[in-house]
């Protein structure tokens, strides 16, 4: 199964999107602005631990360097 997140201006457009997407035999399911984030949010994060790790004492001193 795959997925699709569509983002538009207005409730109009995306109920055309919708009304296309189930005349094709596609399910829809509209999801509020928080899941969205929580979505966004999830991304992140999985990405976050695809990184190598870096120490609290490193992150600080590159904030004070930077915040000259």
């Amino acid at each position: 199964m795959s997925g699709l997140i569509l983002t538009a201006p207005d409730k109009t457009d995306l109920k055309l999107i919708s009304d296309l997407a189930k005349k094709l035999g596609i399910k829809t399911k509209a999801i509020s602005d928080e899941e969205l984030l929580d979505l966004g949010l999830l991304k992140a994060m999985k990405e976050g631990k695809k990184s190598k790790f870096v120490s609290k004492d490193r992150i600080m001193m590159k904030l004070r360097k930077n915040g000259n």
